[in-house]
């Protein structure tokens, strides 16, 4: 127990970092890193009272079977990180302020977890892991007809609480609304890994607007996947959102990501999309179908 009380105590005093400030490879002696690695040993040792110490009271965890836990199930379900703590264990660390993320990494297998500055000290807000599979021939399928993009484009079932937070998601609507602006929204590290990513390729961020394909009957528009479900936190700078999100032609996912300002232009800095393993395969149906069904 005494091990871990510096680490406590650097924790509460270590000051929010700027968005500019990010790392790819962390040094020895960053404060956040430290306190990761101590979380990863005290749940080797079952050592439950550090653990509770440094997770966040609004704590979840995303498993690498697509189910989401809050923070009191966390310790009823006896859960393990994925990603042990070795020496073969590569860590990415970017820093957003209020919003530390993390990454851990042994061959297929990822932990991205989401470090937030309290009033008491750093807490580890959000766990989401990704145990990378390759994709099953006929997974996904691409519909045939036109699917405009209304969710998430210009609807939610979700309601913004503060001012950053409504920025941070017109922001990504903006993202994926076909206009070609994508690439506008993209942070300088966005590494979008998923549950059947064998070898993650970064995006790279451009301030200048994207060429849009023209649809075609052979390859009409099809919006990105809708949320049905969304919930951010508000840490000034940096915004951390989780949606659960249905696809096209196959199995819906959680999504976590992280959204920083950027003299007031909102990008996407972190993403991942972790697969629900037990759901079924969803398909899109044609506007005109739902609209006769109503009647």
């Amino acid at each position: 127990m005494k091990r871990f009380m510096p680490i406590a105590l650097v924790l509460c005093v270590l000051s929010a970092g700027v968005l500019l400030a990010q790392t790819e490879k962390p040094g020895a002696d960053d404060a956040i890193v430290k306190a990761d690695r101590a979380l990863a040993a005290a749940y080797a040792k079952g050592d439950t009272a550090t653990v509770k110490k440094m997770l966040d009271e609004e704590f979840t965890w995303i498993d690498s079977e697509g189910i989401l836990r809050e923070r009191a199930d966390t310790f009823r379900a006896n859960l393990k990180p994925l990603v042990p703590m070795t020496s073969e264990t590569k860590i990415t660390e970017h820093k957003y302020g209020k919003v530390v993320w993390i990454q851990d990494n042994i061959g297929n297998k990822y932990a991205a977890h989401f470090w937030v500055q309290r009033p008491q000290g750093w807490r580890l807000l959000h766990v989401n892991e990704i145990d990378a599979r390759p994709s099953v021939p006929g997974e996904n399928s691409r519909a045939t007809f036109t699917i405009p993009c209304i969710n998430p484009c210009k609807e939610l079932p979700w309601t913004p609480l503060s001012a950053s937070e409504k920025a941070a998601i017109e922001g990504w609507q903006d993202q994926e609304s076909g206009t070609g602006r994508r690439l506008m929204h993209m942070g300088d590290h966005v590494w979008t890994i998923s549950s059947n990513t064998m070898k993650p390729t970064q995006t790279m961020p451009s301030n200048e607007p994207t060429k849009v394909e023209t649809p075609t009957a052979d390859r009409p528009f099809i919006s990105t996947t809708p949320a049905v479900w969304v919930r951010t936190w508000d840490f000034g700078d940096a915004v951390v959102a989780i949606m659960l999100q249905p696809t096209w032609g196959g199995k819906p996912y959680w999504s976590s990501r992280v959204f920083g300002n950027h003299n007031g232009f909102w990008k996407m800095e972190e993403s991942y999309h972790t697969t629900i393993q037990a759901a079924p395969r969803m398909q899109a149906v044609p506007m005109d179908s739902q609209q006769s069904s109503k009647r």
